[in-house]
């Protein structure tokens, strides 16, 4: 007989990044605020808990927030990376044709960062997470670029296999879609939404 693996008892829980307490939705490895205070992160945890429609506000409050030129690839970085990070083939995936030719317009514009791992994988990012990540340029051969370590870059994502069979291929409440298809949990390409979703506030 298989044996289940156990699952978060709460699902909104505190959790301190960077210096930010972040509200996260452990089911899901999804960042839903950031507080400078933790009792204002427990208090929007408690408040989650009681109302998960206030779930949905703050995911739609997020992709509101996502302005300019890049907005659209803003919303994927927010949704589906790390800490607004994304390796460079997962964005790819996560876009429309042509892309590439749009993101490499965008990135010497300014308005987003490509970042490496410390073996040079390729991950986009915003300005802003590329300034606090301060990167140091790696050499290798003639060839320089700036890197940061990778668990700064991505996190351990949540397996579709770590769900029960009943819950893999349910809607996510936050996103409408499946976790075996475009969110939550399971593909490189369908990984979990962002661990440092927004701003601290107090």
């Amino acid at each position: 007989m298989s044996r289940r693996r156990p699952q978060p008892s709460v699902r909104y829980a505190v959790a301190e990044h960077e210096g930010a307490h972040q509200v996260v939705d452990q089911l899901h490895g999804y960042a839903l605020s950031s507080h400078t205070a933790r009792e204002a992160a427990e208090a929007a945890a408690r408040e989650l808990a009681t109302d998960p429609a206030v779930a949905v506000v703050a995911v739609e409050e997020l992709d509101a927030a996502q302005g300019g030129p890049a907005a659209a690839e803003r919303r994927i970085l927010r949704r589906f990376g790390y800490a607004w990070s994304l390796r460079q083939d997962e964005m790819l995936g996560l876009l429309r044709e042509f892309s590439h030719r749009r993101l490499e317009a965008l990135v010497p514009a300014g308005h987003l960062a490509l970042v490496f791992s410390p073996v040079g994988q390729p991950y986009y990012t915003t300005p802003e997470r590329f300034e606090q990540l301060s990167p140091r340029r790696v050499r290798d051969g003639e060839v320089s670029f700036p890197a940061a370590d990778l668990r700064r870059l991505e996190r351990p994502r949540p397996a579709l296999e770590a769900l029960p069979q009943r819950e893999r291929y349910q809607p996510c409440e936050l996103h409408g879609s499946r976790s075996g298809g475009a969110c939550c949990a399971g593909r490189a390409s369908a990984s979990s939404v962002s661990g440092a979703s927004a701003p601290p506030t107090a």
